[in-house]
């Protein structure tokens, strides 16, 4: 009997956890594999998931083809397992529903400049062959390729020792956070900033204080506002677009059921929450640093 498209998905991801978590895994990872195919089957994106498995880690890999996936697809641990990310979300702290949340899952990846054109035409085919089994438009839309010339050069050196200020820095050197990147600058060099307890200051440690990542918008949200990583999801992509009468009506629902903040620490902590609208995705600047350790820019 033909597998039909979950029990495929499912039985690649098993394989999967086992190769990158070995044969007892813990319950976190099972937990967040479940709660990310759950949504996955939901929506009904199995097939993506199993297109870019056989375009990247089969064909690709089987070809020797370089690849790198980056965005918001190394938030996913289902990726990860399938061999499409190299950045395992639990250990850096990144959020499932930054991903499987989207309208439409957007697999980003960069693919050797050399042998690009060779890579999409396959693409093509395997897509046009899969026709009668998938939307391949909709497929088609799901996939973000770029050719990148520091993938044809192998590299494989060391994480830095200090990843966390490196992921941090290549966050914030850009044009709209400069000033954010001299603030940080200074707090890494002098060690002086504010702590606020234990749960805000394993959130805000590895930064200085400062809010950086949208990650850090979620886990606010969720410890201490105790919503959904979809709600907090949701809130995020509001405080980011702007939707200044979307994000006060989130405050004010928020705002009527505190459970274990005063209203005065509920506030500072929502000022807190839409200090950096520009806040970057921690899964690209992880992917980003990553890539340096393993192909030569």
């Amino acid at each position: 009997m033909k597998e039909t498209t979950t029990k495929i998905l499912k039985r690649l991801v098993a394989e999967g956890m086992e190769m990158r978590y070995g044969d007892k895994p813990d319950r976190k990872v099972k937990l967040r594999i479940l709660w990310e195919l759950k949504h996955i089957i939901d929506a009904g994106f199995e097939g993506h998931y199993i297109m870019a498995f056989k375009l990247f880690r089969h064909y690709a890999e089987s070809e020797k083809i370089s690849y790198w996936g980056r965005g918001a697809l190394c938030s996913s641990i289902v990726c990860y397992c399938l061999g499409l990310s190299e950045v395992d979300p639990l250990r850096f702290g990144l959020h499932s529903a930054r991903f499987v949340n989207d309208e439409l899952p957007k697999f980003q990846f960069d693919i050797n400049a050399s042998r690009y054109e060779e890579f999409m035409q396959k693409a093509q085919n395997l897509l046009a062959a899969k026709a009668k089994d998938y939307d391949m438009e909709v497929v088609r839309l799901s996939l973000d390729v770029t050719p990148m010339a520091y993938l044809n050069r192998k590299r494989e050196a060391p994480e830095p020792e200090d990843l966390d200020d490196e992921i941090t820095r290549e966050a914030l050197i850009r044009p709209d956070t400069m000033d954010l990147y001299d603030a940080y600058m200074r707090r890494k060099s002098d060690g002086l900033w504010t702590r606020h307890g234990r749960r805000l200051d394993e959130i805000l440690s590895p930064t200085c204080g400062f809010l950086v990542y949208q990650e850090q918008m979620l886990d606010i949200l969720r410890q201490f506002f105790h919503v959904s990583g979809i709600k907090a999801n949701q809130i995020r992509l509001n405080i980011q677009r702007g939707d200044t009468e979307q994000v006060e009506a989130y405050k004010q629902e928020l705002f009527a059921h505190l459970e274990d903040l005063t209203e005065k620490k509920a506030e500072w902590l929502w000022q807190l929450l839409t200090s950096n609208p520009h806040a970057f995705l921690k899964a690209h600047t992880v992917s980003r640093v990553l890539a340096k350790c393993h192909f030569e820019y």
